[in-house]
């Protein structure tokens, strides 16, 4: 074993790329050393292993592949002209798509998806706040990323370092491309209240006359129905208009282990309408990973998974979740908390027609987490400039705001209150929105085409041989 960390201390020394890696994926997941996993069954120092344990895989894992790839961009460039940098950005893009789908599966439990990701050491995080983030609306999250990597690649070669202009540039035409075409929206504009509180305290019921909809945080309409609506938003027997509102709730089924993460929705005349339960959930936060309860079982922590079972774990939907109609020209796409994390959930959202995005949040787990409340945000900021969509975010715990269509914060607030809003909605769709992480799919195009070119070249050396 001291064999094997000496040797990958020297690579990672005599590397300063590869220390980046490590570095940069460490801060990423760092977060996960203060939630309050920290906590779990009472017993900090277990708890504080399993972070540190989850901490290291995700961080070995990303350098990982990170890594392989630039060593095969690096060899590419060596043996072909130039101009096969076009190539490595699609195949770029693929490898950071499965930085963020790996991680993902290999965390899996009993109610997670194959389709999850977990996108937070994306290098698309880091320039989310660039303009060059109105390249999204034509080439995606990990689009963007290939080209983020690609210059990396070329800025630290001495002898390709004049080459890190071209996606410089190409990335620069892009934005422009994507700002022209989707900076404006076509709908029409309503009044929207977001909310931020906690779990124990609450804001008092939201005054109806002030707004067309009132986004809840998650659990935010516990024990909440149609005949007790008053207690979150105020109803008026002479006030005929209408307010929309949504929400979540907890509902636990008789003879299950774990409870529902039901998002609902309805009005201040009707009540609640109809609803949702949850579709996706976070690893380790509401599902627990196969190989954190085979760890727990072998160490004969039943309480700790007890625990788990009856305190967080919650029953997955199997129907992803529809955006729903307000109004006229007014659908919602919401999703509850762990979509954020998932933009295809969100783009297929917007190509079904949702006119404004949201989301619901409860973020007590991470315990303020600045790095945490950054990383949700930006990608809460993508959502929007990607689909090219308003986004509305009320929390427990955390930050709620509102987005523009172009990633401009209208509104924000971190302390116990409700705030409205000015919102439009847009119908147009962006190229992303419309087919989605394309160069991901050219890359394993190209992967696969790498692979067929070197076992035929491989294998005609042996015959010759």
């Amino acid at each position: 074993m001291r064999k094997y960390v000496v040797r990958f201390y020297r690579k990672l020394t005599a590397s300063p790329l590869l220390l980046l890696l490590v570095c940069w994926y460490t801060i990423a997941w760092s977060w996960v050393l203060f939630t309050d996993t920290l906590d779990l069954a009472g017993n900090s120092i277990q708890g504080f292993i399993i972070a540190s344990f989850v901490l290291t895989i995700n961080v070995a894992i990303s350098s990982l592949i990170m890594w392989q790839a630039i060593r095969l961009c690096r060899w590419l460039l060596s043996i072909y002209p130039n101009w096969i940098m076009i190539a490595l950005i699609p195949l770029l893009a693929l490898f950071d798509y499965l930085v963020a789908w790996i991680p993902s599966v290999f965390w899996i439990g009993p109610q997670g998806r194959l389709d999850s990701l977990l996108p937070l050491g994306s290098a698309t995080l880091l320039f989310i706040q660039t303009p060059f983030i109105y390249a999204t609306r034509i080439i995606g999250f990990f689009g963007f990323a290939g080209f983020l990597w690609l210059f990396l690649i070329l800025l630290v070669d001495k002898d390709r370092r004049r080459l890190a202009v071209f996606p410089f540039l190409f990335l620069t035409l892009l934005s422009l491309w994507g700002w022209h075409f989707y900076k404006k929206v076509n709908g029409v504009e309503f009044k929207a209240t977001i909310i931020s509180e906690t779990i124990n305290h609450k804001v008092p019921p939201v005054n109806k006359e002030n707004s067309d909809l009132v986004v809840y945080p998650e659990y935010g309409l516990d024990e909440i129905n149609s005949r007790n609506l008053h207690k979150r938003l105020e109803r008026t027997e002479s006030d005929q208009a209408t307010t929309y509102f949504l929400g979540s709730l907890e509902v636990n089924p008789e003879g299950e282990t774990g409870h529902l993460n039901r998002m609902v929705y309805g009005n201040s005349q009707d009540g609640i309408t109809w609803y949702q339960d949850k579709f996706r959930l976070i690893p380790g936060g509401e599902d627990l990973p196969y190989i954190l309860r085979t760890a727990l079982r072998a160490s004969n922590q039943k309480g700790t998974l007890d625990y788990f079972s009856n305190v967080k774990s919650v029953i997955r939907s199997s129907e992803q979740l529809q955006p729903f109609e307000v109004k006229e020209d007014v659908i919602i796409g919401a999703a509850v908390c762990s979509s954020i994390i998932s933009p295809q959930d969100y783009r297929e959202f917007s190509n079904n027609n949702a006119t404004v995005l949201s989301n619901s949040a409860s973020l007590t787990i991470f315990k303020g987490s600045v790095l945490f409340a950054w990383q949700q945000k930006s990608l809460a900021k993508f959502m929007a400039v990607a689909n090219s969509r308003y986004f509305l975010q009320s929390a427990n715990s955390a930050r709620a705001y509102a987005l523009d269509n172009n990633g401009n914060t209208l509104v924000e607030i971190n302390e116990l209150g409700a705030v409205d809003t000015n919102i439009k909605t847009n119908s147009d769709k962006t190229v992303y929105t419309l087919v989605g992480e394309w160069l991901v799919s050219l890359g394993v195009i190209i992967l696969l085409l790498l692979a067929l070119i070197f076992r035929t070249k491989l294998k005609k050396l042996i015959l010759r041989r």
